[in-house]
């Protein structure tokens, strides 16, 4: 399912329900009007109640193509509109596996018709532009963005590379903020795997316009994708018991069972000779 498809049903609805609304507060009026100016003629009464039918049908046809689409283009409505399916904005993608070794691109996702016009810049890690990409084709069936690409700028031969991509955005929570997929070059088997996280830093994306801001931007996130940590949980809880030192974060503490915690109720000769054994190693 295409979530953009809501636009246009929304452009429908609420074109439908302005033109009704105008019909309800001034048809009677109206109609009595072109009555009396048509009155000695029953072809001109119909001729006129038939155009007023035609300009509603423009009235609604230009509410629900122009206008309330125009309305809708504004961020707050859109978010309204698409819900957690709201993806549109600044994203720092991740790409790994490529024949220029890890990289990070600032892509861009911005409404297009019936769907996201997806362009990206990939970055050296000084924020310097190395190549960029446009989507000329893609489709939309929620989680999951396929689309078709050429690279604007030219390699060192001239030829602007073309490829596909595929995007698949984690629905935990509310909107996505997460996606991962890959890029496949056209004449390449191997494809680049890539990651991204969503700009939700109004002060990250100011900076992004400024070169100086753009090194600082990129060298945060360079360390998050490709020099951080990826650990678990779980993990850090094993490390510290192990450690016996104090992790920053939620972690789960168990403490040793002592003699006590079994159950009294338990009076079979095992259950009591294992108790005596707890309690002589506590004294």
């Amino acid at each position: 399912m295409n979530p953009y498809e809501r636009f246009r049903t929304v452009s429908g609805l609420l074109a439908s329900s302005a033109v009704l609304a105008g019909v309800v507060a001034f048809g009677p009026v109206v109609r009595e009007t072109i009555l009396q100016v048509a009155r000695p003629s029953p072809v001109a009464q119909w001729s006129g109640l038939i155009g007023a039918g035609i300009v509603l049908l423009v009235v609604w046809a230009v509410l629900a193509g122009v206008i309330v689409p125009g309305l809708l283009k504004m961020g707050v409505l859109r978010r309204w509109v698409l819900g957690r399916a709201f993806v549109e904005g600044s994203w720092i993608q991740a790409e790994r596996g490529g024949p220029n070794g890890p990289r990070l691109a600032i892509v861009s996702l911005k409404p297009a018709r019936n769907g996201v016009l997806l362009t990206s810049s990939t970055l050296t890690r000084m924020g310097e532009i190395e190549s960029g990409l446009h989507t000329e084709f893609h489709q939309l069936s929620w989680p999951k963005l396929d689309f078709k690409f050429r690279e604007t700028l030219p390699t060192d031969s001239g030829r602007q590379a073309e490829g596909f991509g595929e995007i698949q955005f984690d629905l935990t929570g509310g909107a996505p903020r997460r996606y991962a997929g890959c890029l496949q070059m056209a004449g390449i088997d191997k494809r680049i795997k890539t990651e991204a996280i969503k700009l939700t830093n109004g002060k990250e994306r100011r900076q992004l316009r400024s070169l100086e801001g753009r090194r600082d931007v990129l060298s945060k996130y360079w360390s998050a994708f490709f020099e951080g940590p990826i650990v678990t949980v779980a993990r850090d809880s094993d490390d510290a018991s192990q450690k016996g030192g104090k992790r920053s974060g939620k972690v789960e503490i168990l403490r040793q069972r002592g003699a006590k915690d079994w159950r009294k109720s338990d009076t079979t000769p095992t259950a009591d000779r294992i108790r005596d054994e707890f309690s002589a190693s506590a004294d």
